[in-house]
Parts: structure tokens; sequence; C-alpha cells
């Protein structure tokens, strides 16, 4: 009995110290970044010509991701990675829509 006490107990504290994880992200995100970061801090950049095969997105890289980038958009089956431009994670490809990245490969939803 005292054995699946422990595994209850263990599984709580893990299930506790992941949701409180995941509040503190979000809480970072919130007060680095803010609703209005932006435009209190505008991106200093050049104008960008994109190449072919990608997409200009006005709001992707640099902190808090208010710089303009290209992005390459990918297709199904392609790798992908989820990413939070709260805590600066931009990358430079993403699946194209409607496709959703779901285990790290771009799957069309059904």
């Amino acid at each position: 009995i005292t054995r699946n006490v422990f595994k209850n107990f263990k599984m709580k504290t893990l299930i506790f110290i992941m949701l409180v994880a995941c509040v503190a992200s979000a809480a970072y995100g919130a007060l680095v970044c803010g609703t209005d970061y932006c435009e209190k801090n505008p991106c200093i950049q050049p104008p960008l010509v994109c190449p072919k095969n990608t997409e200009h997105r006005a709001r992707h890289a640099g902190k808090c991701a208010c710089c303009p980038a290209c992005v390459t958009l990918l297709g199904e089956g392609a790798t992908c990675k989820i990413y939070s431009k709260e805590l600066g994670e931009t990358p430079s490809a993403v699946c194209k829509e409607p496709l959703k990245c779901i285990k790290r490969v771009c799957t069309k939803l059904v």
C-alpha cells in the first residue's frame, strides 16, 4: 500500500511542477513582451525582399517577434518545430496553412 501511495504522490508532484512551469513560462512571456512591446520598441530593419518559395511576415523575427522575416513554408509531411514567440523563438520555416505542426511533422487536420 505504501508503494502505491508513494507513486501517487510522485505523480501529483510531477503534475503540479509541470503546471507551475507552464504558468511561469506564460507569465514570463507576458512580462517580457507584454501586449504593446512592439509598439513601444519598433523594429529598425531595412525592408525585406523575400526569395521565391518564402512568405513575408511583418512580425516574425527579433525579440518578441516584432521584426519582419522571410519564412519558408513547409508542405505536408515535412519536419517542423512548434515555437513560442514570447520566449524569443522564431523559426525560419513553418507549416503551410492549413497544416499544423503535430509531433514535429506538418500534418493535415481532418
